[in-house]
């Protein structure tokens, strides 16, 4: 039966915080139905459509020039037409992963019945730092002031004239460009406070495992998942690949840009890539590191009882079928004490090979192969479709 814990309720991840609350109050007096869907479209209709709009009267959806165009930039696409809507949609995917994840500890038993208390604290701290009037607000300053000084003006150069600008040339010298204040003022501070929001949830979440990684857990040196038991964890954070396919989609959509207008090799995008699939890696599944110290400290501890217990029982099988200590009537075949000697030598090996993480290769791939789907359209751009064909077709045969 599993413990009933007072703030088991409170174990969430996607949702909560005062502008998330104020948004729902908004709606529910509006008579809308928050659904994935609404925020989709009401996201854009707040964003894009006046961006849109204000860029066609002011002539610059189709500009002078490939950058001075709203409606030629892939990367604006990637960024409110794909990365927003998959991080709203994380809300279904990521978030209840994440609970699962968490209540498992309790679930399957490897929370001792002393620690309950606090891993109950874990979980009302993680909903106060959730719930946190003061992160919201540093996310919104955040995301603010990031839409002026974290901008592809600012990463590529100061320099450059582009529709973003919130300057523009006008008969008399630069004048205001209304298109640009909206960029930045509204649509990019909306965008990155949903990014830096889930950072901070994320953060959330690491600070719970912390706690749960210093307790001492009820691990199972003898499961099949080879981790303790612990592989639960590798699963759930294989769900924040969507976060890297976004971010990858935004990443190929500026790239795509660059090679299509400015002829750009796409040879100099490897180490960008590359530097994301580290990057990747490292934030999705760094956090799972907590858990070596423990999960090393139980194989140890787990191989030291099972041997001694091996070599008890191995002595013992030896005196009774090998040395003669059997009884006559007791039959070799069929007699339990020897699949008991198999089954034994096999929960020894599972110890043997359990390993100091809580993920495996296949999560660590699954996460690279995620990252690495937008950047394949790239390869149409500068391969035609009969050699992309002809060399997987080596590649499979």
């Amino acid at each position: 039966m599993s413990p009933v814990l007072a703030n088991e309720g409170e174990l969430y991840f996607e949702r909560g915080g005062p502008v998330q609350r104020f948004v729902q109050r908004t709606a529910l007096r509006l008579g809308l139905d928050l659904t994935v869907r609404v925020r989709i479209v009401g996201f854009l209709l707040i964003t894009w459509a006046p961006l849109l709009l204000i860029a066609v009267l002011e002539g610059r959806a189709l500009g002078a020039s490939p950058q001075e165009s709203l409606l030629q930039d892939f990367g604006t696409y990637a960024r409110f037409f794909l990365a927003v809507p998959l991080l709203i949609v994380a809300e279904l995917v990521v978030g209840p992963r994440l609970r699962e994840a968490g209540l498992q500890f309790v679930h399957g038993g490897f929370i001792r019945p002393e620690d309950y208390p606090v891993f109950d604290q874990a979980i009302a701290r993680a909903a106060k730092w959730r719930e946190s009037i003061w992160a919201d607000l540093s996310i919104l300053s955040v995301a603010i002031i990031g839409s002026w000084t974290f901008t592809p003006e600012t990463v590529y150069g100061e320099g450059l004239a582009t529709w973003r600008s919130a300057t523009r040339a006008a008969p008399a010298g630069l004048g205001v460009s209304l298109t640009g204040l909206w960029y930045h003022l509204i649509a990019v501070p909306i965008l990155q406070f949903f990014w830096y929001r889930w950072l901070w949830r994320l953060f959330v979440w690491a600070g719970f495992l912390w706690t749960v990684s210093r307790l001492n857990l009820n691990l199972v040196g003898t499961h099949a998942d080879q981790a303790g038991g612990l592989e639960f964890l590798g699963t759930a954070h294989s769900s924040l690949g969507i976060f890297a396919f976004a971010l990858s989609a935004v990443l190929s959509a500026e790239a795509a840009f660059l090679i299509v207008f400015e002829k750009v090799d796409i040879e100099t995008f490897m180490l960008p890539y590359f530097a994301l699939l580290v990057f990747v890696e490292l934030v999705f599944l760094g956090p799972l590191l907590m858990f070596v110290p423990i999960l090393i400290r139980a194989r140890l501890a787990w191989m030291r009882d099972y041997s001694l217990f091996v070599d008890r029982y191995n002595r013992s099988f030896h005196e009774k079928w090998i040395m003669g200590k059997v009884s006559a009537e007791e039959p070799i075949l069929g007699s339990s004490d020897i699949q008991s000697l198999a089954d034994l030598g096999n929960s020894f090996r599972f110890i043997q090979e359990m390993k100091p993480l809580p993920f495996n290769l296949r999560v660590m791939l699954r996460l690279a192969i995620v990252t690495s789907l937008p950047c394949l359209p790239l390869l149409l751009l500068v391969m035609p479709i009969d050699r992309i064909l002809e060399l997987l077709t080596k590649v499979v045969v």
